[in-house]
């Protein structure tokens, strides 16, 4: 939110700057700097905005999907299945809430949190890994 309104600052002050300067001054060329600069970047993060709120849904659906499978490989090396490797499945369940609280972090920061919706945010769970259970085997 704050680096948005931080490039709509910059373009607007280049365009201030425009209209009160002489064509031939430095000023002139400070501004036209500082407004082009600012309104590409205000451009950029516009398009990034939307398209992180427009594919919202399916990010959604995609992280359920990970984290539903994510807790079946856990219950399965729970009940003593040997097919799966315990640490990969340690590891990725790690890799996941850290991903999951990634996500959080940026989605509460005040200067991403138009970047990273907060929905997807909200949908993301942290899996819980037994650390009790793991050290008494």
């Amino acid at each position: 939110m704050i680096l948005t309104l931080l490039f709509i600052v910059m373009t607007l002050s280049g365009l201030i700057i425009l209209m009160k300067s002489d064509h031939y001054e430095d000023t002139y060329v400070y501004g036209a700097i500082i407004g082009l600069s600012g309104s590409i970047c205000l451009i950029i993060s516009l398009i990034i905005i939307i398209f992180a709120h427009t594919t919202a849904n399916m990010e959604i659906q995609q992280n359920k999907i990970a984290y539903e499978g994510l807790c079946k490989r856990y219950e399965i090396i729970k009940s003593e299945y040997e097919d799966v490797s315990k640490s990969d499945v340690i590891a990725d369940i790690t890799a996941w809430n850290m991903e999951v609280y990634n996500t959080k972090y940026w989605s509460e920061n005040l200067w991403t949190n138009w970047f990273n919706p907060k929905k997807i945010a909200d949908n993301l769970y942290y899996i819980p890994l037994d650390t009790e259970s793991e050290v008494e085997e």
